[in-house]
């Protein structure tokens, strides 16, 4: 019994001082960061999505000096900057339609136009300002549908109206518009 009484004893003392330490001080706040010197580069990104799959290419140009300061609450940064590129193709090859979508710079359009006119038929070209759009109609349907504007192609094929070898004819040139906007 003697012992049961000192376990207790100990216990209770063990508990009680315990309760006595003092909580940790919460930690103080983080002092404001001083000015910094940043290399940051510039990247061009290339990214093309084929039936559900997106690739993405990417290269860096020469790096850039940036300064940034920042407070507690405010952030600037002064930098010089060099030109970055954003090119995006997306194709979707399904059972009844072919498609091509592309968002690129703007100086690649005049590329993008050369191809389209030695690829697709002129007689179905039309023209209105800095747009060109072929299209083809079957029974009052759009065969082929490719629009280019400035920076944008948008194309549609309908693989019902169109024949095997015209389908892939289409695939081919995708192909080479995406090949074509990759390479710079």
């Amino acid at each position: 019994m003697r012992l049961i009484i000192t376990i207790a004893f100990m216990a209770c003392s063990y508990l009680a001082s315990a309760q006595k330490t003092p909580p940790t001080p919460p930690t103080p706040p983080t002092p404001p960061t001083p000015a910094t010197s940043v290399k940051v580069s510039a990247n061009v990104n290339s990214v093309v999505t084929i039936n559900g799959k997106t690739y993405v290419s990417s290269s860096s140009s020469t790096p850039v000096k940036a300064e940034a300061k920042s407070s507690s609450k405010k952030s600037k940064s002064s930098s010089s900057s060099s030109s970055s590129s954003s090119t995006s193709v997306s194709v979707n090859n399904s059972d009844f339609t072919y498609s091509i979508r592309a968002s690129f710079d703007d100086y690649k359009t005049e590329k993008i136009r050369k191809i389209l006119m030695d690829n697709l038929e002129k007689d179905y070209l039309s023209s209105k300002g800095d747009t060109y759009t072929w299209k083809r109609l079957e029974d009052g349907e759009a065969a082929y549908s490719y629009v280019l504007s400035e920076g944008r192609l948008k194309g549609t094929v309908n693989k019902e109206l169109n024949s095997n070898n015209a389908v892939d004819k289409f695939i081919i040139l995708g192909e080479k518009i995406s090949e074509a906007l990759s390479n710079d």
